[in-house]
C-alpha cells in the first residue's frame, strides 16, 4: 500500500472527501459548460465547512447558504452557469442585487474563502 492509498482510505466517507469527489466530478466535465444543478449540489456540501469555523463565520455561512439555495431554485429554469450569465447580461441585471449572476459571484467568493483558509491551514 503506497502513501496515496493511505490518504484515500483516511478520507473515505468524510465531508471533505464528499466535497472533493463532487468538485472532481464537476472538473471532469470541463471545458464544457458547468451544469448548474451539479454545481449547486457540490456547493451545498461546502456549507458544513462554514459551520465548523465557529460563530465568527456565521454571517458568511448564512449568506453562502442563501445564495446556493437561490441558485438551486434557478436550476429548475437554467441548465448551466453560462445560461445564468447570458440571461443577466441580456437583461442588464448583472450588477443588480439579488440577480443570479451576483449570487453566483457570492458563492464563488465563499468557495474562495474556504480555499484560502484551507491553504493557510496546510501551510502552517
Amino acid at each position: 500500500m503506497d502513501e496515496d492509498d493511505e490518504f484515500e482510505e483516511a478520507g473515505t466517507g468524510t465531508p471533505l472527501s464528499a466535497i472533493a469527489e463532487a468538485f472532481e466530478e464537476l472538473s471532469s466535465n470541463l471545458p464544457r459548460d458547468l451544469m448548474l444543478k451539479p454545481f449547486c449540489d457540490a456547493c451545498s456540501l461546502v456549507s458544513v465547512l462554514f459551520g465548523s469555523l465557529g460563530i465568527a463565520f456565521k454571517f458568511a455561512e448564512l449568506e453562502y447558504v442563501s445564495k446556493v439555495r437561490d441558485l438551486e431554485e434557478a436550476s429548475q429554469i437554467f441548465a448551466t452557469l453560462n445560461t445564468i450569465l447570458d440571461y443577466d447580461v441580456r437583461n442588464h441585471t448583472v450588477r443588480t442585487p439579488g440577480s443570479l449572476s451576483r449570487n453566483l459571484r457570492r458563492v464563488r467568493q465563499g468557495l474562495d474563502l474556504i480555499r484560502a483558509l484551507f491553504q493557510n491551514f496546510l501551510s502552517t
